[in-house]
């Protein structure tokens, strides 16, 4: 038995053995974690995916949800799965990209990579990405079994501005996720990159430590950035999708019958983060404005200029040669 495998016993395992886990009759309790508030999409959709697991198994196999970064924060998750002291983790698919051997995942952050949401949806979720998906679970020990919620468009959200066009943001500190594609991209608009975690960006809006960050309205709003950053321009420049992420070693020893019930509750708990994410969408631009906060329209020709050349460093060292040429030509299709 490999430590990976003894570190699973302290979160209810201690029973299992190379059976799969519907060959036991004692009930099995996984965690699943992430470090959105409970009254987010992704809050909602992990409540549902509980929900639906437990009546699909009859009670058998039970999801106790975390969210709030009561387990920690993106790196602690990630952490997490690989020893075995998490299951599971609903986040974006580009989170795993923090991972020695999930680099190629950079790839997904490409500004102005995908056209929409359902553009992005599309290709996270194709033949070609669930191969990616096995390969960095190959290598990581963390597999995305599932890749279900669309994500709100990353925009700028700022305590100083307004930001309308590339310049106006340099020489400000952004808070940007410790992913290397985010710093360099935010490098190239000029910026002073502060990493921080995501249950950090209000204290460091707040205090002063930054002066903005970027995030769509999905988790931007629920943890009331806008009380402390009163600049939001919509520039759009990335599109993601929600992952549902499972520690390697657990979904081994699911029975053929029990991933199909995970990947069909991923699909329709993915459903309610989408419409939860669209609900806001709609709702997100009034919600911001009568806060005071004064939204801003940018020039994204200008922030697309910018950037147009971020990923070509990565091209043939990172991800293939001709990726981003494929990925885009699958939107047209």
């Amino acid at each position: 038995m490999n430590a990976t495998f003894k570190t699973l016993t302290a979160v209810g395992f201690a029973a299992l053995t190379s059976l799969p886990l519907a060959a036991h009759a004692q009930d099995v309790t996984l965690r699943m974690g992430t470090f959105a508030t409970a009254t987010s999409p992704w809050g909602q959709a992990m409540n549902a995916f509980s929900n639906i697991v437990k009546e699909k198994t009859d009670g058998r196999i039970k999801i106790a949800v975390y969210t709030d970064g009561q387990l920690g924060d993106m790196q602690q998750l990630l952490t997490g799965m690989q020893l075995g002291t998490i299951d599971m983790a609903y986040f974006d698919v580009t989170v795993i990209a923090f991972l020695k051997g999930a680099e190629q995942m950079n790839v997904a952050i490409v500004p102005y990579l995908f056209d929409s949401k359902e553009a992005a949806a599309k290709v996270l979720n194709s033949d070609l990405f669930k191969e990616i998906y096995e390969d960095i679970a190959q290598k990581t020990g963390i597999r995305i079994f599932a890749a279900y919620g669309d994500r709100s468009p990353r925009a700028i959200q700022t305590t100083k501005g307004p930001i309308r066009k590339p310049e106006d943001l340099k020489g400000l500190r952004m808070r940007v996720a410790g992913i290397d594609i985010y710093e360099k991209m935010f490098e190239a608009l000029g910026t002073k990159i502060v990493t921080l975690g995501m249950m950090d960006i209000y204290n460091a809006l707040s205090r002063g430590i930054v002066d903005g960050q970027d995030n769509g309205f999905e988790l931007a709003i629920p943890p009331k950035f806008h009380e402390v950053a009163k600049y939001w321009s919509a520039t759009d420049h990335v599109y993601g999708v929600t992952g549902w992420f499972i520690s390697d070693q657990v979904w081994k020893r699911l029975s053929e019958q029990d991933r199909q019930i995970f990947l069909q509750a991923a699909k329709e708990a993915g459903k309610v983060s989408t419409e939860a994410t669209n609900a806001l969408d709609e709702q997100g631009r009034k919600i911001l404005q009568e806060a005071g906060v004064t939204y801003i329209e940018p020039d994204r020709e200008a922030f697309k200029e910018a950037l147009k050349d971020v990923y070509k460093q990565y091209e043939g060292k990172v991800w293939p040669e001709g990726l981003v040429a494929k990925i885009r030509a699958m939107q047209a299709e």
